[in-house]
């Protein structure tokens, strides 16, 4: 058999593959012995036809039979011989591939392969002593309080003739309107009176607008759309706002005897002490988030590489349904949907790029330095998932199996053993890593309290309040 190998794009090669008419003789001959001692032909006992005729009466499914194991067999043979390592299964249709009833056979077979790609020789300089913690304060932990009684406010409609104030909630209709073309339309949508964005067009006067507006009042106001804006054909044009105010409500916050009833705390200074222990339990996870994240990125700067253009679509193309179901879940409009699809169009791919990118370098590493995940682990983690859903381990074992997911906890096992491998060799002082933006903020939720709805429209309506 010869083989030969060619580069037909980044991680995808074309094996050409020719099979002597020795070998395909011999596979003939193999069969047809076989054929001759079982066979059942009419007139001729078992074993007792002759050659000839076995040949003849079988030719055609014995050919099938012989095309169908040299590829199979010539296929596994060239990837040994050549030491190519194959993502996934190539696609190979037999039928498409002709047996010359003279001459050798040959055929070709286009694989994607595993990158190549050299890993650093030493994972020191990786920067993760320049990611900073989140710091929890006394003023983080007032603004969690903050929060807190807020979400537990009572919302009041104001009596006829309220005016209107920063904070409070406006049930209204509100468009945006540039020359001929009407941008936004939103009827019976509540909105804060703060600064917000709606399809993605900033709207920091509102405040001003609204402020001192009562019941039954139009308020408009001259504006310039953004470059941020979902309509890519308003960007930059002026525009009209108009809000047409139906009602007004104001959230009543709780006093402090009101808030340590509906939370069950006896005082306000165990209250905040719990704030405090939430608070730096997520700044721990935020900051163990944001050094890994730095060694992600150091991987993915210091080991460039191209991926397998077919596996990279295919894992986009994954990502994009799952987000897509995901925005259905939440009860986004098709039609906002379909706007945005460019956008999360382009993030899957970035994102599925990314990660095909680590899963290779982190699976390298795991070789290189002989980390596996064990049994073991795996069934620890699957325990832990049994326990936060509630549900029999052995029953999550099943239905992760059947729908083919084990094999991806363990690689997530792997990458996270990987991980904390790199995070706990001494990193020396290097660049810094941009990995800890908005920890500030994270630090800050309170993950068993989170902040009220403050009063942002539907999400049928499509409307983002910031």
């Amino acid at each position: 058999m010869d083989v030969t190998v060619e580069d037909v794009a980044a991680c995808k090669k074309r094996l050409s593959i020719t099979i002597p008419r020795e070998e395909i003789e011999q596979k003939f001959n193999e069969r047809f012995n076989e054929l001759e001692r079982e066979a059942l032909v009419p007139g001729f006992r078992p074993g007792r036809a002759p050659r000839r005729l076995i040949e003849k009466r079988f030719r055609d499914a014995v050919a099938e039979e012989v095309r169908a194991k040299l590829v199979s067999e010539g296929f596994e043979k060239a990837i040994d011989e050549q030491k190519l390592d194959v993502i996934g299964e190539p696609e190979i249709d037999p039928e498409k591939i002709e047996l010359p009833d003279e001459g050798a056979m040959t055929f070709s077979i286009d694989l994607e392969v595993r990158p190549q790609f050299d890993l650093p020789a030493d994972y020191s300089a990786i920067a993760v002593d320049q990611v900073e913690r989140p710091q929890v304060t006394d003023e983080t932990v007032a603004r969690g309080l903050d929060r807190l009684r807020k979400q537990h406010g009572r919302i009041d409609p104001l009596p006829e003739g309220g005016e209107a104030r920063e904070n409070d909630l406006v049930s209204c209709g509100l468009t945006i309107q540039a020359g001929d073309v009407m941008v936004v339309d939103h009827q019976n949508v509540r909105l804060p009176v703060a600064a917000i964005a709606i399809e993605g067009i900033r709207l920091n006067n509102l405040p001003d607008l609204l402020k001192g507006a009562k019941a039954g009042d139009v308020r408009t106001a001259a504006i310039t759309i953004g470059d941020d804006a979902d309509n890519e054909d308003v960007r930059g044009k002026a525009a009209e706002l108009r809000v047409k105010v139906d009602t007004i409500a104001r959230v009543a916050l709780p006093d402090d005897a009101a808030l340590l009833a509906a939370v069950d705390y006896e005082d306000m200074d165990s209250l905040r002490a719990s704030l405090r222990r939430q608070q730096e339990a997520q700044s721990d996870n935020a900051f163990r988030r944001a050094q890994e994240t730095a060694v992600q990125d150091w991987l993915l700067a210091a080991v460039p590489f191209d991926l397998p253009e077919d596996l990279a679509k295919r894992h986009a193309n994954r990502l994009l349904q799952r987000q897509l179901v995901d925005l259905q879940y939440r009860g986004i409009p098709v039609e906002e949907i379909e706007k945005r699809m460019a956008d999360i169009r382009g993030a899957s791919t970035e994102r599925a790029a990314r990660d095909l990118k680590l899963h290779f370098i982190l699976d390298a590493i795991a070789k290189k330095e002989k980390i596996e995940a064990t049994d073991a682990e795996v069934d620890a983690r699957l325990r832990f998932i049994a326990v936060q859903y509630g549900r029999k381990e052995d029953r999550v074992r099943e239905e992760m199996a059947a729908e083919g997911t084990l094999d991806s906890l363990r690689g997530q096992i792997l990458e996270d053993k990987v991980l904390r491998m790199l995070l706990e060799k001494p990193a020396a002082k290097a660049e810094p890593a941009d990995a800890a933006a908005d920890t500030q903020a994270t630090a800050e939720t309170d993950p068993a309290t989170p902040p009220p709805d403050e009063g942002p429209a539907d999400a049928t309506d499509g409307t983002e309040a910031t």
